[in-house]
């Protein structure tokens, strides 16, 4: 009995309406994908012991990101799909012209490390085919 109270309750919060001061649009909108490649140059680069490629989404005016995705051991080149459940707070919505990091790293921290591969690309929110180029070692 008490399972089934907790499935009812559970059942009836999630079927809630949305507020109606929200823009249900402009959250479906926040998407970005595409590709990240690693230059001929740097591959042999790519830490055979594992690794973490950390691809960061900023806006123009701020160095601080608004979403971050990390993965663990992907396979190079990797297609990435970055969404609003990436961003590092909900009160900032994806939108706009933006910069995106890709960095290969030992470590999952955000701080860039010596050694850590990276490269950049400018984007707009909604765009599917973006292509970041790895291509610089950070010293």
């Amino acid at each position: 009995m008490k399972a089934i109270l907790v499935f009812l309750f559970a059942l009836f919060t999630a079927c809630q309406p949305l507020p109606k001061d929200i823009d249900i649009d402009k959250y479906k909108k926040q998407v970005i994908q595409g590709r990240v490649e690693v230059s001929e140059g740097l591959k042999k680069k790519i830490p055979k012991d594992g690794f973490f490629i950390i691809i960061s989404v900023r806006t123009l005016e701020s160095p601080m990101p608004i979403a971050v995705l990390r993965v663990e051991n992907p396979k190079i080149p990797y297609s990435f799909k970055i969404t609003g459940k990436h961003k590092l707070t909900h009160e900032i919505v994806m939108e706009g012209d933006v910069i995106l990091t890709a960095r290969i790293s030992k470590s999952p921290q955000a701080e860039t490390s010596k050694g850590d591969l990276i490269g950049f690309a400018n984007a707009k929110v909604g765009d599917k085919n973006v292509f970041i180029l790895i291509d610089r070692e950070v010293e």
